[in-house]
């Protein structure tokens, strides 16, 4: 009954990047169960085309929905804990630099930020609330521009990062320093 278990060498799967884009995994881009996930790596690398690669990683979550980083000298195969198909990997950095501005490429910055603003958004970076706020309002104001009247918010931001918001109009300094720190 060999025909009913389907190719071992078969794979699919899914990086969900951290500008929301999903980039597809196919046998058909060269990627088996027996590929090294180096190579997955390598594939996001020149999506995005980052080169500083040693600060990012893929990461997934085992059955037990435990996150683990994926080894990139490891075959996907050997990834025992790694559930699917379809196998989901999170493109991520694995740790912060010290000074953002030793970084030498806008795409590694633009990660960076990129990872930064999900993380205080989703409380992984402990900040006090009004810290909070003024992170996402300086965000805000670095991915939507000065705020405008008719330029009504999403339900889920909350009151007060509009209010700091506002403010950023007329003292933009702090934005641009974000922008500059990351972008």
């Amino acid at each position: 009954m060999a025909c009913f278990r389907g190719n071992r060498e078969e794979f699919y799967g899914e990086v969900l990047l951290l500008d929301n884009r999903k980039l597809t995994l196919t046998v058909e881009q060269g990627i088996k169960r027996s590929s090294k996930a180096a190579s997955v790596l390598q594939l996001v690398f020149v999506e995005l085309g980052v080169v500083e690669v040693e600060f990012f990683g893929l990461k997934f979550c085992d059955n037990q929905q435990q996150t683990l980083w994926l080894d990139p000298s490891k075959t996907l195969s050997q990834h025992k804990e790694l559930a699917g198909p379809p196998y989901i990997f999170y493109f991520g950095v694995k740790f912060y630099i010290e000074d953002p501005s030793k970084l030498n490429e806008e795409t590694t910055r633009r990660q960076f930020y990129l990872q930064l603003c999900q993380d205080v958004r989703r409380g992984r970076l402990p900040c006090s609330g009004h810290l909070k706020a003024q992170l996402c309002a300086l965000m805000l104001q670095v991915d939507r521009g000065n705020h405008s009247e008719d330029n009504t918010s999403d339900a889920e931001e909350m009151q007060e990062v509009q209010l700091i918001r506002k403010t950023l109009r007329y003292t933009g300094s702090d934005a641009v320093l974000l922008k500059v720190l990351f972008l």
